[in-house]
């Protein structure tokens, strides 16, 4: 990536830095890098695919995505961890960048997750664990540089839990099959 200037330290507030990042521009070199690893894994090429999800998974930009998924996109950005940290503004965002470039995704170390019980209709209790707003980040980071390569290996024909597909795309399948 050779837009390098967005990662250097500058004298504009933290709140103008996030809204100056060209985020077309990221999008595009994640998006290359991922349809090179589905194409290398299509191709049978594991050397090149665990080079390319390497680089991926190191890449500033893949950070920068998740943690604008994590914080800003996701439904549950407002919810905090064990740690009780969330990241509402750009200044803490951009905080979060910084604090997560300096450290090593390979050295990092999942905190236990915040348990707490929502009703269900029936007013049995149903489980459910929130991990750190830094846990959710690196769990994205890795589902971008895996996905591709088990798009590549599933069934064109199966559509759950799957990215952009749903129900109906099965339904129309079946009624157009």
């Amino acid at each position: 990536m050779r837009k390098t200037s967005i990662y250097r330290k500058s004298t504009l507030s933290p709140d103008a830095q996030w809204k100056l990042i060209d985020w077309f521009h990221i999008n595009k070199y994640v998006e290359r890098l991922q349809q090179r690893i589905y194409c290398a894994e299509c191709l049978g090429n594991k050397r090149k695919v665990r080079s390319l999800q390497r680089i991926l998974v190191r890449s500033k930009a893949m950070m920068l995505i998740s943690i604008k998924r994590v914080t800003q996109i996701n439904k549950g950005k407002k919810t905090a961890g064990v740690d009780g940290e969330i990241a509402i503004a750009n200044k803490e965002r951009l905080k979060l960048f910084n604090d997560l470039s300096e450290g090593d995704i390979g050295k990092h170390k999942a905190k236990p997750s915040h348990r707490t019980y929502i009703k269900k209709k029936n007013g049995k209790l149903r489980p459910l664990s929130i991990p750190t707003i830094r846990d959710r980040i690196y769990q994205n980071i890795i589902k971008g540089a895996l996905e591709p390569q088990w798009e590549a290996r599933f069934e064109p024909i199966s559509y759950g839990f799957r990215p952009k597909r749903g129900c109906y795309d099965a339904i129309t399948r079946i009624f157009l099959s």
